[in-house]
């Protein structure tokens, strides 16, 4: 062990120890001294004793409060106003000892200083003001025992004590300063222990910190080296590919290496798709990226929802159907870095989707020339002079006649939809009033709303509202919606159709009171086949495919197509047409497989 540590830590113990000394330590000065003095007056001849009985009543009153600063001291008792009383009692011990070795001539006369200092030490200036009083009495004491006849010696019993308050004062100022400075410094030594926990604290944090993120980082990186079946791609704002997972080599055979030298992500995707993405009145950016890439990139950063069904070109040149999700990535503080492009391979996907088209394509056809022969000797035995049919017969090939027509426009509707999914989809365009459209809508529907007991108006203005667009497909798609919302719209409900130019194209709403649409399942609702649960649960009539028809119509168009519903309060649909439709490209449509 080191001595030089030993004689620190002893040093340290010390001064801990005189920082807040005892009454007994304050004291023991006091007694010392008055016990040495009784010792020479009893042990030196020449020492006058005038007053046998003032000396011992001194010196037993100092030895009194010595054993009483011995009682405190044990007790843990270190102020307070009996302790005070110590050195009170000392200043009369020792004006009794003074008394009784001389008076003014005493030997012991200095003594008197030693509790002063004490009383002078304490808090508050009051101490002052006692230090005056209890030495003028102990000085006085002589006099008040034998009073003398020159006044002179009265005018010392004076002197003294303002003589000794003045050294009081001064004491007592340098303690109050020495408390204030210790005070300052405990404060200033509790803050720094408190900054040293608080560092220890932040060091620990970070080392636990820094244990997360390695541990999170090898989570990610495992995470991304396992991701094969989809290709991961970041970039910079630029299109500079950053980062290049697993499954991007699988798809897009090239390397990881390779990938990261420097190459733009639209390398792996054919100008003329990305074309149908761009605006053609937009500036060429300057970053050299292709238009169309920008622009999903613009939509990204807009918040919205980035989703496309484009082919991607492989490192050795073979398209691949694909779906690509773009999504910005940020930093925490919000700052953004990039984009990440995930790549989904739809090769299979698009091979079932083809084969269900085929046979939906086949069988509707099949289906379609029965049903026609059906429908065509319906109308024969019906308008036949020669054999007229009864009134029961005319019921029943009517209600034959009914359900052939139903299932010629199922097939209808299949073959159409098979049309939008091959991309035969061929739209006749041509000068339309779509406010005169949607009035003709509300009044073929009005029969069907009549007999439901339901309320259909149309919101049309004065003027015309003219677009290029097929009439006969927006006729088709507005007729789908007024169908929907007067099939789910309860008696004494009301339908409305509305028509309004809006800021770069033209929108057609259809709004009910009807039965809402449960918001889980709103995604849903443009996919072929699907219906809603408030559909099975109340026994609306429906195969789920006039919603996905109507969207092909709009989607064809340029346009857009959006809802919102409530459970209970009804439905709004809304068709938004654009008056300079950016691509006649038919996109992809969600499908159900």
């Amino acid at each position: 062990m080191n001595p030089d540590r030993i004689d620190v830590s002893a040093t340290r113990g010390w001064r801990r120890f005189f920082d807040n000394p005892t009454p007994l330590m304050k004291q023991g000065p006091t007694a010392i001294a008055v016990g040495v003095a009784a010792l020479l007056v009893a042990a030196v001849p020449g020492i006058p004793m005038t007053n046998p009985a003032a000396v011992a009543a001194g010196v037993i009153a100092v030895a009194a409060v010595t054993l009483l600063a011995a009682v405190f001291a044990a007790r843990g008792v270190f102020d307070g106003w009996a302790v005070m009383l110590i050195p009170i009692v000392d200043l009369l011990g020792i004006g009794a000892l003074r008394t009784g070795t001389g008076g003014a001539a005493s030997l012991f006369s200095s003594l008197v200083l030693l509790p002063v200092i004490w009383i002078a030490a304490a808090p508050g200036i009051r101490q002052v003001f006692i230090v005056g009083v209890f030495t003028s009495i102990a000085l006085l004491m002589p006099n008040l025992v034998d009073p003398p006849e020159d006044a002179v010696d009265w005018l010392r019993g004076v002197i003294g004590p303002i003589v000794f308050a003045v050294v009081g004062a001064i004491v007592n100022e340098l303690s109050r300063l020495h408390r204030l400075r210790t005070s300052q410094a405990e404060a200033r030594t509790i803050e720094r222990t408190a900054a040293l926990v608080a560092n220890e604290q932040t060091l620990a944090q970070l080392k636990d910190s820094e244990q997360q993120y390695r541990a999170l980082s090898e989570s990610f990186t495992s995470l991304w080296n396992s991701i094969t079946g989809q290709a991961v791609i970041a970039t910079d704002n630029c299109g500079t590919i950053t980062a290049w997972n697993p499954g991007a080599v699988r798809l897009l055979g090239m390397r990881v290496r390779e990938a990261l030298d420097d190459v733009r992500v639209d390398r792996f995707f054919d100008a003329e798709m990305l074309d149908q993405f761009a605006d053609q009145s937009a500036v060429s950016p300057a970053d050299r990226l292709h238009p169309g890439l920008r622009a999903l990139f613009d939509e990204a950063d807009s918040g919205r929802s980035v989703v496309a069904d484009i082919d991607v070109r492989t490192a050795g040149g073979s398209a691949v159907p694909a779906r690509v999700t773009v999504s910005p990535y940020q930093d925490a503080d919000g700052s953004r870095h990039g984009y990440l492009l995930v790549i989904t391979d739809e090769t299979r996907a698009v091979e079932v989707a083809r084969m269900k088209d085929e046979f939906v394509g086949m069988i509707s056809h099949e289906l379609r020339t029965p049903l026609s022969a059906i429908i065509g000797f319906l109308d024969l035995l019906q308008s036949d002079p020669a054999q007229p049919l009864t009134g029961e017969q005319q019921e029943f090939v009517g209600i034959i006649e009914r359900n052939a027509q139903r299932l010629l426009n199922l097939v209808g509707d299949l073959l159409f939809t098979a049309q939008v999914e091959s991309g035969r989809f061929p739209l006749d365009r041509t000068d339309a009033d779509l406010a005169a459209l949607v009035r003709d809508a509300v009044a073929s529907s009005q029969p069907h709303a009549h007999r439901e007991g339901i309320e259909l108006v149309a919101e049309t203005p004065g003027s015309p509202v003219r677009m290029t667009a097929d009439p006969g497909r927006l006729g088709q798609a507005l007729d789908n919606l007024l169908s929907n919302a007067i099939k789910f719209t309860p008696f004494g409900g009301r339908v409305t159709a509305v028509v309004r130019e809006i800021d770069g194209g033209i929108e057609l709403a259809v709004r009910d009171t009807g039965l809402g649409i449960p918001e889980d399942e709103q995604g849903m609702l443009f996919t072929r086949f699907f219906r809603a649960s408030t559909a099975t649960r109340n026994a609306v009539p429906g195969v789920g495919l006039g919603l996905t028809i109507t969207r092909a119509i709009v989607l064809a168009h340029g346009g857009t197509m959006d809802v919102t519903s409530k459970e209970g309060v009804g439905t709004e649909f809304r068709m938004f047409l654009p008056t300079a439709p950016r691509t006649e490209a038919i996109q992809v449509v969600a499908t159900g497989v």
